[in-house]
């Protein structure tokens, strides 16, 4: 999950999340799909234009949508995600088959196995994601989220056939040249280097910050964590004043703690709460002041903003490991696979070259 410049109603996407159907379940193919590829759908001149022309343009066309005509770092992405659900559709109809049943039945018959979502589950769930339910109470959403929980059993299902599998991935990701300027933690000789672009009101970028904390604890010489800036201004008022006064405090060596308690109370963050955050972590007030209404300030976030920008990159939290895009509040996992195989990539590397 990320923040987007586009708006959207959180409440009304985390219930279509909610309702979402995530592995096995199909559209209703009913009335109005049955035509034939050769069916013709248009003339021109005395040429026709069949159904099968027609699909074949739409699918052009949302494949260059998809991957923001063919940005190499979105198409790889889009290339992953795509691979990795082709290969967990035939893992899944070889296990199915193996059971001789429909995929389908087999999920199915996987998560019914597991019984019913414990009522635990489901209030750890809504205390979690409170924010983002609309006001609604536990009572109202049990129902829904007992579905959504016992739904998202079917991606542990997948991923234990995954787990027990014998598949490699060869595709060589894209990677994105980008100078990695701003506060920063860990060895400047380190093997991987993460650089993210962070809004300070962003829910989700305060979400990784314990992900990206575990990260720094689990690699210490290994990762290098570079900070820059991409408030979101259109939808986050307060994301750049609160970037700039992170700027000041960088100036005085309390980035990091500053960083930290901006996004420990990320909904507060008038000029007033900037202030006293500052005073909080120990900064000489007067500079601190002086610093925030200096024109300076702002050039090194709107600098950030406009590398971003040149990037294509629109959400946040968003990350480049090596120069390789990942998007959203990621978890540790997630970061760790991608961490592991550049370590490796660079110890590879290493070996050769004393050969």
């Amino acid at each position: 999950m990320m923040c987007q410049l586009r708006t959207t109603a959180i409440a009304c996407c985390l219930f279509a999340t909610l309702a979402c159907q995530q592995f096995g379940q199909n559209p209703d193919r009913g009335a109005g799909s049955g035509e034939s590829a050769d069916a013709v759908a248009a003339t021109l001149d005395g040429q026709t234009i069949t159904i099968g022309d027609v699909d074949e343009h739409i699918k052009e066309q949302l494949f260059s949508e998809a991957t923001s005509e063919r940005n190499p770092a979105t198409l790889y992405e889009v290339r992953t995600r795509a691979l990795k659900g082709l290969i967990d559709t035939m893992l899944v109809e070889k296990a199915a088959a193996a059971a001789d049943l429909t995929s389908d039945d087999y999920l199915r018959q996987q998560v019914e196995a597991q019984g019913d979502v414990p009522e635990a589950e489901i209030s750890a769930f809504y205390n979690e994601n409170i924010d983002q339910m609309g006001g609604l109470s536990l009572d109202e959403m049990r129902e829904r989220i007992g579905a959504y929980l016992k739904e998202q059993r079917v991606v542990t299902v997948v991923a234990n056939l995954r787990d027990q599998a014998d598949a490699e991935i060869l595709l060589e990701p894209s990677r994105i040249e980008v100078e990695a300027i701003g506060p920063a933690k860990g060895p400047d000789d380190a093997v991987v280097t993460i650089i993210e672009f962070s809004d300070f009101q962003c829910p989700f970028c305060q979400r990784v910050v314990p992900t990206i904390d575990q990260i720094a604890a689990k690699y210490p010489t290994q990762v290098r964590i570079v900070f820059r800036n991409l408030p979101l201004n259109n939808i986050h008022p307060r994301a750049q004043a609160a970037a700039e006064a992170a700027a000041c405090a960088n100036n005085q060596g309390k980035f990091w703690d500053y960083h930290d308690l901006i996004f420990a109370n990320n909904r507060a963050l008038s000029d007033e709460d900037l202030e006293r955050y500052a005073s909080e972590v120990g900064l000489e007030m007067a500079d601190f002041r002086q610093c925030v209404q200096n024109r300076e300030t702002q050039q090194i976030v709107d600098a950030d903003t406009a590398v971003a920008e040149t990037l294509q990159i629109s959400g946040t939290p968003s990350f480049l490991i090596n120069g390789i895009p990942m998007h959203g509040a990621q978890s540790l996992e997630a970061f760790s696979e991608v961490i592991d195989a550049e370590i490796a990539r660079s110890a590879s590397g290493a070996s050769e070259a004393t050969r």
